[in-house]
């Protein structure tokens, strides 16, 4: 076995926390019975990019074989490099060396995405999308996608936050003109809060840095707003209740409306409330 096989052969048994080499058997496939993999986290693949690796397979061949499995007799699945399996139709092979592995679909998917995440191959997008569909398609929690995948908790947490961005601003990453941490900075926000943000980054051209500063000024100003409108009601509460004789609480939904409670212990004291506010028509 080359280097090359051995290297790819331990990086991933290492993060997937198995042994594989023994399943494996390297051989010559008929591209015609290769399918793509659908497991394939990666949406985009860039054209020209694809172009330049055609050039190279048909000046060198493929030196590095494909990772597939095996679905039936004469029969395969891609688990990782589709763009070679793409250059090579284009560049007019007709087999292609493959590395046969005998994984399950959850192996295969975790396959897939380590293979993309350890090249950088994946867009945050992507990224995403391929450990959520991890998550839910196998029932997993976010703790054994982490295992899975040899990242963080916290880590998933966060990558996982970005796909409730709007469709917009998701769009806007996967272009690559706003960051993975743009997009984290912007998953706290409301989503029309934040695609009118992620405009602004594009247009002003805001770093990560920039970003982070005006979103904890924002924070900051909401915080003594808040605390600046609970000592008022706070204030009239105590006003009120002195003057009506009775515990009185305000529950203030937003700036026009919300509801005033005020408290009794006993029937009798229902009764002079009652009283009270009939007196007070």
């Amino acid at each position: 076995m080359s280097e090359d096989k051995k290297i790819l052969n331990k990086g991933l048994d290492a993060l997937l926390g198995q042994t594989t080499t023994n399943q494996r058997t390297v051989k010559e496939i008929d591209l015609n019975k290769i399918k793509p993999g659908r497991f394939q986290p990666r949406s985009n693949f860039d054209d020209e990019k694809l172009d330049e690796l055609t050039k190279s397979i048909k000046n060198q061949g493929v030196l590095s074989p494909i990772l597939v499995r095996e679905l039936g007799l004469n029969e395969y699945e891609v688990i990782a490099g589709e763009r070679r399996l793409r250059a090579s139709k284009k560049a007019g092979l007709s087999s292609i060396p493959c590395l046969v592995d005998q994984k399950q679909d959850q192996d295969a998917l975790i396959s897939a995405l380590i293979e993309n995440l350890q090249r950088e191959d994946l867009n945050p997008v992507e990224e995403a999308r391929g450990l959520d569909r991890l998550k839910r398609e196998f029932g997993l929690t976010q703790d054994e996608v982490a295992n899975s995948t040899g990242k963080a908790r916290s880590t998933i947490a966060n990558t996982l936050r970005i796909l409730s961005l709007p469709s917009a601003v998701l769009e806007m990453l996967s272009r690559g003109e706003i960051e993975k941490g743009h997009a984290k900075l912007l998953a706290s926000m409301e989503q029309k809060e934040a695609e009118e943000t992620a405009k602004k980054i594009i247009k002003n051209k805001l770093s990560i840095k920039d970003l982070s500063g005006i979103t904890s000024k924002k924070t900051t100003n909401k915080n003594i707003k808040q605390k600046t409108k609970e000592t008022d009601i706070l204030n009239v509460e105590r006003d009120m209740s002195e003057s009506f004789g009775h515990k009185i609480e305000i529950d203030t939904k937003n700036k026009k409306a919300g509801k005033v409670s005020i408290f009794y212990n006993t029937l009798d004291e229902l009764d002079t409330i009652i009283k009270k506010l009939k007196n007070k028509q």
